[in-house]
């Protein structure tokens, strides 16, 4: 199963969400590893280590659902992550995006450095390859 985002604003509406996904998860007799759930929030004690505490979720149980809790870690503020294929970070910091594009330019030139090309074939593998 691919990737899942949930987003509340509450922590009582996520825990909600997250005992309908795992309904759903038994409907379809599927699961889904919760160590490698992520938790990202902006109104948690911040933490610019990895080592933040856990945050427990109570799920409600049903018929469809036996699990009564869920651990989430949440990220460090210097973490960055992807959403909707933008990249973000608690702190607001653009080093990460800034050094990331730096790091594609750097190794698109040094792809082309030996290619013999001219400026339009450049403007043109850039545009559609890069």
């Amino acid at each position: 199963m691919d990737d899942s985002t949930l987003i509340s604003s509450s922590k009582s509406g996520l825990e909600h969400m997250l005992s309908i996904t795992e309904e759903f998860y038994a409907l379809n007799n599927t699961s889904a590893n919760h160590h490698k759930y992520v938790l990202i929030s902006n109104s948690l004690p911040l933490t610019t280590t990895s080592n933040a505490s856990p945050v427990e979720f109570n799920l409600s149980l049903s018929s469809l659902n036996s699990i009564s809790s869920i651990s989430v870690t949440p990220i460090s503020i210097t973490s960055s992550f992807r959403f909707l294929g933008v990249w973000f970070n608690i702190k607001v910091s653009q080093d990460f995006v800034k050094k990331q594009i730096a790091n594609k330019c750097n190794s698109f030139a040094a792809t082309l450095r030996p290619a013999k090309l001219t400026a339009k074939q450049v403007i043109y593998l850039y545009n559609t390859v890069a």
